[in-house]
């Protein structure tokens, strides 16, 4: 009888253990896949090109070609959007900056009518934001003076954050407007001052912080300097 009892506590205790077993299965199967998961989190600090992000690699490419040609600073403009909205095709800032660019209403309504092939604003649409932010840079551009390509995109950035006027109210004043960096970005023609200082950051933010990350989408501007 002792026997029997044994072997029946031992059946049972087998049979009350084995559900035990299954969650140590389930944890450790899927270990592996977990590990890239995780990996994202601290390399971010390192330049990481965020997921979210590859999906308008190949937009991106076409539409800057399309308007600078094979050479195109995709770089930058990737390193533009990063700073506007993180990818984001659907946010809207406090200020009513709207979707992957974040054109402002006023902006892209001007945009639209300067560029007839966008079409209608459409801000949220990825697809219209990626081919208005690269011809409203290429608009910029050809508005601001700049020593060469690095001290242009410098200016026109600024132009795209706070207002191509208060560039050009700037480059008046200058002492020589054709130097961005160091020089002219530190004149303020009429901003308030958390405005003056965030649009002048805002070309450091894009060209020397974020475009390095893209590196690998196309020609970058600035490299090699350091402002």
């Amino acid at each position: 009888m002792r026997v029997l009892l044994a072997v029946a506590c031992a059946v049972a205790l087998t049979a009350c253990q084995k559900p035990a077993e299954v969650p140590v299965s389930v944890a450790v199967a899927p270990a592996p896949a977990v590990v890239p998961v995780s990996v994202p989190a601290p390399s971010k600090a390192v330049g990481t090109v965020p997921t979210k992000a590859l999906q308008y690699r190949s937009m991106l490419v076409r539409e800057g070609q399309f308007v600078f040609g094979l050479d195109a600073p995709i770089a930058a403009m990737a390193g533009q959007i990063h700073q506007e909205s993180g990818w984001r095709a659907d946010v809207t800032a406090y200020d009513d900056g709207r979707g992957l660019a974040q054109f402002m209403d006023a902006t892209a309504a001007m945009v639209s009518k300067a560029f007839p092939d966008l079409g209608a604003p459409d801000p949220y649409n990825p697809r219209w934001a990626i081919r208005a932010l690269a011809r409203y840079d290429s608009w910029l551009l050809a508005r601001v003076h700049g020593k060469n390509e690095c001290e242009k995109w410098g200016a026109a950035l600024k132009g795209y954050n706070g207002g191509i006027g208060y560039v050009n109210r700037a480059e008046k004043q200058s002492s020589n407007p054709g130097l961005w960096f160091n020089v002219t970005e530190w004149i303020n023609a009429g901003q308030g001052a958390k405005n003056f200082e965030y649009s002048r950051t805002y070309p450091h933010k894009v060209l020397f912080k974020h475009q390095p990350i893209y590196a690998d989408w196309g020609r970058m501007v600035c490299d090699g300097v350091k402002p």
